[in-house]
């Protein structure tokens, strides 16, 4: 039976046709498809689970199917109706099922014939700024209860159903240490969630006072859902939605809804290089509607563009390809002459795609003023962080970063490069981030020139390490909150009301220098150095000559490559993603000795994101933890070193 659960509805809001592809891994291929074991790990979404279930000590669990391929709908609803046979009763996981409508509520309570329905999200809120309203942040997430809702309501017209969101409270702060280190994550564990909760420890927390969990009843936003008075897809009532999914997803039918380019640009069902044989749902999509043939998917069209904002425009005339759009359909340009605007940057994006010319634009002059401000030594940092649910310290907050690890790469004016300094903290249970900030400071303290960030990651991360130093007892938390205040600018958020100052050695940006500045036709649009440095491989002689001899034979110093190490190899006349070459974690493994990760490379942020987080919440022996931390400190170090070469390809074309 193909039932419509309230994931596969959220799926079809965001788009109906790809009701037609999801569940099908061995025909279409899925980009957000991964590991569960490591899903969970990375979201932290069932850790919050097993903590809201605490709330409430008399509840049951409806046990999930250990074989999920032979899932049993009709039991789990079996075993839900009769707890609902009690008077009073709390249910984990309880299940419904209307027609074809099937959920799982998180946490059911039910009091003679009320009704709560709890659904947890990891997903914080603040009472004031961010508190749940309908919008683009929580719209999603209230379609999803509104669902739950429907079906219990359909299923149990006697009952009145209170709908209540339990969320990451910013306005709590736990009291105790560890909070984080109670629930661990098994891929043994033989549950749905994969958490082991420590019980020593949780038998000793009080639960008022320790969880850092709120309850939100959302009734008057959930009544405006049923009454189709806020919508996402604009051409459907609530329940229309609710029926037409349910009926095409039981039929296995192709939508036909109609393109939206916005939306179809995020599409997941896209070509996976790694699995060449999968069908693209995309592709599909834009075949039936819009006939296009193989040569119409190679030709440039408006997703490549950076930052384009005008997709009413196309989606009303049906035009993607940038052949079809015309320049006065991107917006004004600016008369700004010493910096790339947006629009001019998508027009000189657009033109260069068109006329397949790959030569980098450059505002020379600008970029060699901005340069003849930099003073050497330049330094080069890159940090790591952890964004949790829950807190590891006594007095800290949901979501507040951990940071774990930082690189530091030193350019010398006479072009000696070293890979000068470096921490990384992953033992488990330890809060880094202060000792962080002391490496930190010792490590720029060495020079006083010019230093670097890619993106405002650092920035952001450093003001919030502040917040957490100026509420600490830290002996030396003076000198520490100074350091950080001359590298940093204080925050730009709207609601933002705190001390204002002025950074002496402000950290500079080199992704906004390569915006306004630079444009590299290889990179499609993106500005992420993920993209940058390949684009600078295609167009730099210079930098692919010069790494692509060994760190030895290079004025280059390395902490974690061999001397014989080569950057830059080549494959068919193209340089290989160095990212690519940095080697896997276990590769030299002792496979007689059991271990818990099933990470096979660090090789991007988001698996040095579950890297950490393996170490954090498994139980995970010293030498498994030293095999990751060793693979996480040579992705930290290619990561700055990527910005030295973006800095060279720079100098290159400054001084030519």
């Amino acid at each position: 039976m193909r039932v419509l659960t309230k994931s596969r509805f959220k799926l079809g809001l965001e788009c109906p046709n790809k009701l037609y592809y999801t569940h099908k891994e061995e025909v279409y291929a899925n980009n957000k498809s991964s590991n569960p074991f490591l899903e969970a790990l990375a979201s932290g979404g069932f850790q919050v689970e097993e903590l809201a279930r605490l709330h409430f000590p008399n509840g049951v669990l409806i046990e999930d199917d250990t074989d999920r391929t032979k899932y049993n709908y009709e039991e789990k609803v079996i075993q839900t109706n009769e707890l609902l046979n009690k008077d009073n009763v709390v249910i984990f996981e309880a299940a419904f099922m209307f027609n074809n409508l099937f959920i799982r509520v998180d946490i059911l309570e039910k009091k003679g014939n009320q009704i709560n329905l709890i659904e947890v999200k990891a997903k914080s809120f603040k009472h004031g700024t961010d508190d749940v309203k309908y919008n683009a942040d929580w719209k999603f997430y209230l379609f999803d209860v509104a669902f739950q809702k429907y079906v219990i309501e359909n299923a149990y017209p006697e009952f009145k159903v209170t709908p209540f969101l339990m969320l990451a409270d910013k306005d709590k702060s736990t009291t105790i240490d560890g909070l984080n280190q109670m629930f661990r994550i098994s891929k043994n564990s033989g549950n749905r969630t994969g958490i082991i909760k420590m019980d020593e420890q949780l038998n000793k927390i009080n639960i008022e006072r320790d969880s850092i969990l709120s309850l939100i009843e959302v009734s008057e936003i959930i009544s405006r859902i049923q009454k189709s008075e806020e919508r996402i897809l604009p051409e459907y009532e609530f329940e229309e939605a609710i029926k037409l999914f349910s009926k095409a997803y039981e039929e296995d039918r192709y939508f036909d809804y109609d393109l939206k380019f916005n939306i179809c640009k995020k599409c997941e069902f896209k070509k996976d290089e790694k699995k060449p044989y999968l069908k693209s749902g995309f592709e599909n999509c834009f075949k039936r509607k819009l006939n296009w043939t193989e040569d119409d998917f190679k030709a440039p069209n408006a997703f490549e563009i950076w930052d384009f904002r005008r997709w009413k425009h196309l989606i009303d005339n049906q035009i993607l390809k940038l052949e079809d759009i015309s320049d006065a359909a991107f917006g004004d340009t600016t008369d700004n002459s010493s910096k790339i605007g947006r629009v001019d940057r998508q027009l000189i994006q657009k033109h260069k795609s068109l006329e397949n010319e790959t030569t980098p634009y450059l505002l020379k002059d600008s970029l060699k003023s901005e340069m003849e401000n930099w003073k050497y030594p330049l330094n080069f940092i890159d940090f790591e962080a952890s964004t949790v649910a829950l807190p590891f310290y006594s007095g800290q907050k949901p979501y507040e970063k951990v940071v774990f690890q930082f690189s530091h790469h030193v350019y010398y004016e006479d072009g000696t490069i070293t890979h000068e300094n470096e921490y990384i903290n992953v033992t488990a249970g330890d809060f880094p981030n202060f000792e962080f900030v002391r490496q930190l400071k010792n490590a720029l303290g060495a020079n006083n020139g010019t230093v670097f960030q890619y993106s405002p990651y650092e920035n952001s991360t450093l003001n919030q390490v502040k917040v957490q130093l100026e509420a600490s007892d830290e002996s030396d938390k003076a000198a520490l909150i100074n350091f950080i205040k001359t590298l940093t600018t204080p925050p730009t958020d709207k609601d933002y009301k705190g001390e204002i100052w002025s950074p002496s050695r402000k950290m500079i940006d080199l992704c906004e220098v390569i915006k306004a500045y630079y444009y590299n036709p290889h990179t499609k649009g993106s500005n992420s150095i993920k993209a940058v440095l390949p684009a600078i491989f295609e167009s730099s002689l210079f930098i692919r000559d010069k790494y692509s001899k060994s760190i030895s034979d290079i004025n280059l110093t390395s902490k974690n490559f061999s001397p014989n190490h080569i950057w830059l190899n080549f494959e068919n006349e193209k340089v290989i993603d160095p990212y690519k070459t940095l080697g896997k974690p276990f590769e030299e493994w002792d496979t007689t000795m059991e271990r818990i990760t099933e990470m096979d490379e660090i090789n991007n942020g988001g698996a040095a994101l579950t890297a950490y987080g393996l170490t954090q919440y498994t139980n995970m022996s010293n030498t498994e933890r030293d095999s990751l931390k060793a693979s996480l400190l040579k992705y930290c170090e290619l990561d700055t070193l990527a910005m030295v070469m973006v800095f060279e390809h720079l100098k290159e074309l400054s001084i030519e």
